[in-house]
C-alpha cells in the first residue's frame, strides 16, 4: 500500500505545485516511519527470545529520562504531561537498546490511553535487589479481565490508541523475561494503568 501511495504521489509530483503534495508527503513519511518501527519491535522481541542478551551495565534511570525527552513532542501532540522521576543510578545488566525500546512501547501505550490534559509518569527505583521501572497514567484505565491477553501480540485493549499495532506489552514482557525480570500491570476502568518492569539490580 505505502508503494502505491509513494508511486503515485511520484506521478502527481511531476504535474502539480510541490505545496499541494506536502501533507501527503508528510503522511506517507510518518506511515513509513511507523512501519519501521513495527518491523524493529518484531526484531527486538524475536532476539529477546531466541538470542543471548549483551551481558553490559545499565542505568535504568538514565534510559528512561532519555526516552522521556525523546517522546516528549509526541505527548505534547496529544495535549498529554509527560514527566520522569529517576533522580539516581539504577544499574541492571542486558542490552541497553532492548531496555530503551521496552520502555519507549511502555511510555507510547500509556500516552495512547491518556485523555486530553492528562499525565504520563514514569518513575525508576530500586527495591529488594530490584530495579522498578513503573509507566503510570491516568487515562481510561483497562478491565482487568483483559489483563492476560494483553500481552499477546498484536493484542488490543476496548480503549485507546497508541503508534503501534499491538505489539507494545508483549514486547515488553519478552525482553523483561531475556533480563530475568516480570511485567506486572494493574488498573482498572476509568482510573488508569500502571505497567511496571521489574529486573535484578546489578
Amino acid at each position: 500500500m505505502l508503494h502505491t501511495r509513494a508511486q503515485v504521489l511520484a506521478r502527481r509530483a511531476r504535474s502539480r505545485p510541490a505545496d499541494r503534495l506536502t501533507d501527503q508527503l508528510d503522511q506517507l513519511v510518518a506511515d513509513t516511519r511507523a512501519l519501521g518501527e513495527v518491523v524493529e519491535d518484531l526484531l527486538v522481541s524475536a532476539a529477546a527470545e531466541h538470542q543471548p542478551l549483551p551481558d553490559t551495565e545499565v542505568d535504568l534511570a538514565e534510559v528512561a529520562r532519555e526516552v522521556v525527552a525523546s517522546m516528549s513532542a509526541y505527548a505534547q501532540e496529544h495535549q498529554v504531561e509527560l514527566r520522569v522521576e529517576a533522580p539516581g543510578p539504577a544499574r541492571v545488566r542486558g542490552a541497553r537498546t532492548a531496555l530503551r525500546r521496552a520502555l519507549t512501547a511502555l511510555v507510547d501505550n500509556a500516552v495512547g490511553h491518556a485523555i486530553d490534559g492528562g499525565h504520563v509518569t514514569v518513575s525508576v527505583t530500586g527495591r529488594d535487589g530490584r530495579v522498578a521501572a513503573a509507566v503510570a497514567d491516568d487515562g481510561v484505565g483497562l478491565d482487568p479481565a483483559e489483563a492476560d491477553r494483553l500481552f499477546d501480540r498484536f493484542a488490543h485493549g476496548t480503549a485507546g490508541a497508541g503508534r503501534r499495532f499491538g505489539l507494545g506489552l508483549a514486547l515488553v514482557q519478552h525482553v523483561a523475561r531475556a533480563h530475568r525480570g516480570t511485567v506486572e500491570l494493574a488498573g482498572a476502568r476509568g482510573r488508569g494503568a500502571t505497567v511496571t518492569l521489574l529486573l535484578p539490580a546489578a
